[in-house]
């Protein structure tokens, strides 16, 4: 559950905004399931000759304890918290969603208690929000009943405290690993969504988060992961301090036409994909220059123009060495110090599956790959991780995937989904780690990440149609550069042979 507290001076434009149409016409259906009072009391009523919304008599109901505070009262006394489920969560029925406001209210504090009156609050709810999320309004007025102001401290803090509390009270799901400490992901802003809702096109912003996190998957070092994002067509700039110091980078799409192209820091897309935690990889290495930024030639990227039998013959071997893997991930402790390498790098290498898989940026194993990056989230001060010789693997599987590119028919696609299906076993298996190290949200985002492949593990789904053919319309990236250099091979440390 994610809370999200706002403030404010005027109820009645909140109402009026609760009531209205919303932002992109998401709010159907507007009623209260929980109150201060019975709720039939409380609800406004909708108006016969042109279907809209009676809310004086309840914005002057909430207003009435501020009325009576007078000058002593708050100046943002409006406080209101909205409520919302991942999508993955699904909806709650309006009886669930009263008694989680109804908690919610008293554990803030709000509710009063033996030596202070509580305050008047309602809860909105209006269906789905742009993004699909359930969710509802809390709205709540600082002012007790005989009018004294009420004061908060740390209240966006301790909201969080209370949602991980109701998560649990209410067996709720954790979604959430940056409530927990891990780096956060920042989300998409309001002007984003609708562009996307317009277009019909995934958000830059969570294409260009795959694509740098994809490039990750396999690099030996800044300078490669620099060529690999120039490789996928992306556009690299720096920012620098002195001598050249590259301390922050920000990429973008490549645009159409004359058109500028939108920038996004490291840190925008992802908290795990600024520069300072990048660098975590290689944390004995000397940080390349801006000049060397600059340089990075993504025709060092290992690309190389396959046939469609050696193309079939790399992802054969990818599934074969993931298959391996998934096995071995089952036999090492829960406390090794292997796992954050090995969590991180599975996290890249599903990035990468969905590069190959799902070129659109569009599918469950995109999806999947969101959300299993956010199971590996590392801590925000948390040190380099351990050496894994699981994770070296994997990286090997991710430079032979890079160097087979995108399925070109539906016979090809039919063995990249072997490939698919594997990861699938990768995921499942490592959402059943998070769940032995007993890190809830962690737990919960691998569970999430796992629920949107577990289809593709059902007997009689493996269809070739679960594996995108891209065209050139399917395709939202430049075509990578192709050049002559080998794949890995993905038993060893020895060259495939063609």
């Amino acid at each position: 559950m994610i809370p999200k507290v706002t403030y404010g001076s005027r109820v009645r434009g909140l109402l009026e905004y609760l009531w209205g149409p919303g932002k992109a016409e998401e709010h159907l259906d507007p009623h209260l399931v929980a109150g201060y009072d019975d709720v039939a009391l409380l609800a406004p009523q909708q108006r016969a000759h042109d279907g809209g919304w009676s809310l004086e008599e309840l914005a002057a109901r909430l207003d009435a304890p501020q009325i009576a505070a007078g000058e002593r009262g708050v100046r943002q006394y409006v406080w209101q918290c909205s409520l919302s489920l991942p999508a993955q969560e699904g909806q709650l029925d309006d009886a669930t969603w009263s008694r989680i406001a109804g908690r919610f209210v008293a554990e803030m504090g709000f509710t009063g208690d033996a030596e202070r009156a509580g305050c008047r609050w309602i809860a909105v709810r209006h269906g789905l929000s742009a993004k699909g999320n359930d969710h509802i309004h809390v709205v709540v007025t600082r002012a007790t009943e005989d009018g004294a102001p009420v004061w908060l401290r740390q209240d966006k803090r301790r909201s969080q405290r209370v949602a991980d509390l109701l998560e649990d009270e209410f067996r709720l799901g954790k979604w959430t690993p940056g409530r927990a400490g891990a780096t956060r992901r920042p989300e998409l802003t309001r002007p984003e969504v609708d562009r996307a809702r317009r277009s019909g096109q995934t958000p830059e912003r969570e294409l260009l988060r795959r694509q740098v996190r994809a490039a990750l998957a396999g690099a030996g070092g800044e300078a490669d992961w620099v060529a690999r994002m120039k490789s996928a067509g992306l556009l690299v700039a720096t920012r620098t301090a002195a001598k050249e110091q590259v301390v922050g980078y920000a990429v973008a799409m490549r645009p159409a036409g004359a058109a500028k192209p939108t920038w996004y820091a490291g840190r925008s897309l992802d908290g795990d994909l600024s520069l300072p935690q990048v660098r975590k990889r290689w944390p004995d290495a000397e940080p390349p220059s801006a000049r060397q930024w600059k340089a990075a030639d993504p025709e060092d990227s290992p690309r190389i123009r396959l046939s469609g039998e050696d193309r079939m013959a790399v992802w054969r071997s990818s599934a074969t060495a993931l298959e391996a893997i998934s096995a071995r991930l089952t036999r090492v402790a829960p406390d090794s110090p292997q796992w954050p390498a090995a969590t991180r790098a599975s996290a890249e290498l599903l990035a990468r599956v969905a590069a190959g898989a799902e070129p659109s940026g569009r599918g469950p194993v995109t999806r999947a790959a969101d959300a299993l990056a956010r199971a590996a989230a590392p801590p925000r001060r948390a040190p380099a991780p351990a050496a894994s010789s699981v994770a070296v693997e994997l990286g090997r599987v991710a430079d032979a995937l890079l160097v087979a590119g995108h399925a070109r028919n539906s016979g090809e696609a039919a063995i990249l989904l072997a490939v698919v299906v594997q990861a699938a076993r990768l995921v499942v298996a490592l959402a059943e780690l998070r769940t032995a190290q007993q890190q809830a949200h962690a737990a919960g985002a691998a569970a999430a990440a796992a629920a949107h492949l577990m289809p593709l593990l059902q007997p009689g789904v493996h269809r070739v149609d679960q594996v995108q053919v891209p065209t050139q319309s399917s395709t939202p990236q430049a075509q990578p550069h192709a050049v002559p250099a080998r794949p890995r091979d993905l038993s060893g440390d020895g060259e495939a042979q063609r």
